[in-house]
Parts: C-alpha cells; sequence; structure tokens
C-alpha cells in the first residue's frame, strides 16, 4: 500500500546514460536530448528512466530505475532509416 505519493509539481522524469560500470554519463529531463547524445556516444551504453521526487531541500528516486536502452536504440535507428529514404 501506498501511503505517500508527492504531488505532480513534485515529480521529475529523468533519463540518463550510464556507461559499462553503471556511472551516469548524461542526463536530462528531455529523452530526446539522450537520444541525441546516445546517437553520438552509443557504444556500450544503458539508457534508464526513474521517477525523482524533488523539492527545494531534497530528492529521491521513486521506485527503481527501467532500462529502455532497447527503445532508445530502437528509436535512433528508425530516425536512421528516414534519414536515408
Amino acid at each position: 500500500m501506498v501511503n505517500w505519493i508527492p504531488k505532480q509539481d513534485n515529480r521529475l522524469v529523468i533519463y540518463e546514460v550510464l556507461n559499462t560500470e553503471d556511472k551516469s554519463e548524461f542526463g536530462s529531463e528531455n529523452a530526446n536530448e539522450v537520444i541525441a547524445w546516445l546517437s553520438r556516444n552509443p557504444l556500450e551504453k544503458r539508457v534508464v528512466v526513474t521517477n525523482w521526487f524533488a523539492d527545494d531541500d531534497d530528492s529521491a528516486p521513486i521506485g527503481e530505475s527501467i532500462d529502455i536502452t532497447p527503445v532508445i536504440l530502437a528509436a535512433i535507428a528508425e530516425g536512421r532509416g528516414r534519414a536515408g529514404n
């Protein structure tokens, strides 16, 4: 049972590019920025999305990060396919 859910105003969705050691190399609230960054540096990288609570004093992840690497790589491949047409 969830006892506390932050207001929508206090939630952020953060996309991060992680290296093989799971260290963040790039992060943004904008998925398009992450896609652009990853398309220039794709080797052995993962993309995760995390919902965060944030206010003026504190921030903390809400739940687990979700690995969306296959979705992002498919978006990059589809974009490259369109560019060739």
